[in-house]
């Protein structure tokens, strides 16, 4: 082999495990861009619950009132059925059962798990979303044309482990940012989905809201409040309402490769022309020379 070309093999490699690892590239992705590719995410987003929810805000709240201001559920309806029987939400709620809440216990992912987990980024890869969001990352240079590849790439920064307590490879992305984990208290618990199942039991106790905020589809798109799960205390969560899991893997990934540990511009998809515009915050974790996604969430 030549020297040039063992020079172009090793670029190569190292771009393959850059992309893999959530390693962003020096790239200048505006403001603009983002509201433009979310906007357009939320347009394509044809899975989402918005119109099939309905909330019960009851009384405002406020961050670290622990009083309960919300004597019944937030979701009225409860469970939407309809909306769980479709793929991307069928596949992701087989995963709810695999993980230890604790950060303080090391996972074990069983093939079986593995499996599921394929099975649902399967189901995520096949919708609009997702195809819009792997070329948008293409065109800025954060993802290889590769559909596997990218696949790859998403995979290792949702589900890689990773370290949140000394000696435990007990976290990952998506445990955090849908299930929630518990370390000093709950961390994490982003997602709708999560909160109307464990509501739906009994496990979720809905406090009250401090903030709500439309994105153009369904008449609340985002929520601030405090909440308990399982009889601990959070004083301050976000969820979007309604969103798509596609949805919040695709904005959550765009957000992370593109303004890691940093404030993300996001704008919905309204047609009234109010305005829709919030941010996602995002954290990186560094675990062995690796980045995973360590939180990600919206706000204000």
């Amino acid at each position: 082999m030549s020297h040039f070309v063992f020079i172009i093999s090793l670029l190569t490699v190292c771009a393959i495990i850059s992309f893999s690892s959530g390693q962003q590239r020096s790239v200048n992705i505006t403001d603009d861009a983002l509201l433009e590719i979310s906007s357009r995410l939320y347009a394509l987003d044809v899975n989402g619950a918005y119109d099939q929810l309905e909330l019960n805000l009851q009384s405002r709240t406020s961050s670290g009132n622990r009083v309960d201001k919300a004597p019944l559920p937030l979701f009225r309806n409860g469970i939407p059925k309809n909306v769980f029987s479709r793929p991307t939400y069928e596949k992701m709620l087989s995963l709810f059962d695999n993980y230890l809440a604790s950060v303080n216990e090391t996972e074990q992912v069983t093939p079986q798990e593995k499996a599921e987990e394929a099975a649902f980024f399967d189901a995520v890869f096949a919708t609009e979303v997702i195809k819009a969001t792997h070329k948008f990352l293409v065109a800025q240079r954060l993802a290889e044309s590769n559909v596997e590849r990218f696949k790859e790439q998403l995979r290792n920064i949702w589900f890689g482990l990773y370290q949140r307590a000394p000696g435990k490879q007990g976290s990952s992305g998506f445990e955090h940012v849908f299930l929630g984990e518990f370390k000093n208290g709950i961390s994490g618990l982003h997602s709708w989905v999560r909160f109307v199942t464990e509501e739906a039991k009994g496990d979720i106790n809905y406090l009250g809201y401090t903030r709500t905020m439309s994105i153009g589809k369904g008449a609340v798109g985002l929520i601030e409040m405090p909440m308990k799960f399982l009889g601990v205390y959070k004083p301050h969560s976000t969820l979007m309402i309604g969103s798509s899991p596609e949805l919040e893997i695709a904005l959550y990934s765009i957000c992370f490769l593109t303004r890691p540990d940093s404030l993300c511009p996001i704008k919905g998809n309204a047609t009234s022309g109010i305005s829709t515009r919030y941010q996602i915050q995002t954290f990186v974790s560094k675990f062995q020379g690796r980045r995973y996604l360590g939180s990600a969430f919206p706000t204000f």
